[in-house]
């Protein structure tokens, strides 16, 4: 479908090298739109497995063409988002909670992938975009990130974070704390079941080098568990995936 050209842009990924074939292609309208209600709706599961490891890049080919750069994904942006998402079990109540709440872990691929809505990058000369991929890739590899979309009830925060509320990523042997955090202002959404839905997205940072080791280099899954301030129950979000060929 695509033209094969001889070139090949080679990058170093977590010790093996992942080759981006220079090819020709073009991309689609709504390829990088994502709708938080549209995920929120999805009967997402509380352990989300998916069939690679998170440094590897299985869904998006980097191309170039006429001094840009263009993405061949065998998935949208917000599939991606999909894939990479999880809702949460609640432990200590004794009961199942259907909840729009979910949490997305931006693996490589996503993060790769979300510069082109945050940056413009297809339309970028090839060496700009070049730069920003590389800084993109070292903040990858710099700390783990997941965003908690919170969907509040009246009078609820959404806030997951902060003074008496405690949050923990368990990777292996691993507990690690946030090294940093933020949260946007409360949002809408439309949910289709729910009509307008009120969420706060909570960004959470967590170190992926403990004692200089990469935590999340051997790593066949993790657990992130939230304790808001004043709750009585933990909500516990969980990935696996497969590390063969990674």
């Amino acid at each position: 479908m695509f033209p094969f050209q001889t070139a090949v842009w080679p990058f170093r990924f977590a010790g093996a090298f992942l080759v981006f074939l220079l090819v020709s292609g073009c991309g689609g309208g709504d390829t990088y739109s994502v709708d938080t209600g549209q995920i929120a709706q999805r009967f997402l599961p509380t352990v989300r497995t998916v069939d690679h490891h998170p440094d590897s890049v299985r869904a998006l080919m980097i191309t170039e063409k006429e001094g840009t750069l263009q993405y061949q994904l065998e998935q949208s942006f917000s599939s991606l988002t999909q894939k990479w998402s999880s809702s949460f079990q609640r432990i200590g109540t004794g009961r199942t909670v259907r909840s729009k709440t979910y949490a997305t872990f931006w693996s490589l691929e996503l993060s790769l992938v979300s510069l082109q809505p945050e940056t413009g990058l297809l339309s970028l000369q090839k060496e700009r975009a070049r730069e920003l991929i590389e800084e993109r890739r070292k903040e990858y590899y710099d700390t783990i990130q997941i965003d908690v979309y919170w969907f509040v009830d009246e009078g609820g925060d959404g806030i997951i974070t902060g003074p008496g509320a405690r949050t923990e990523l368990r990777v292996g042997d691993e507990t690690l704390r946030p090294i940093r955090s933020d949260h946007s202002p409360l949002r809408e959404a439309f949910v289709a079941d729910a009509g307008v839905a009120l969420y706060r997205r909570n960004t959470l940072h967590f170190p992926r080098t403990v004692d200089g080791t990469d935590v999340l280099a051997n790593a066949s899954g993790m657990q992130l568990a939230v304790r808001r301030a004043g709750g009585a129950s933990r909500e516990q979000f969980e990935w696996r995936w497969d590390t063969e060929g990674q």
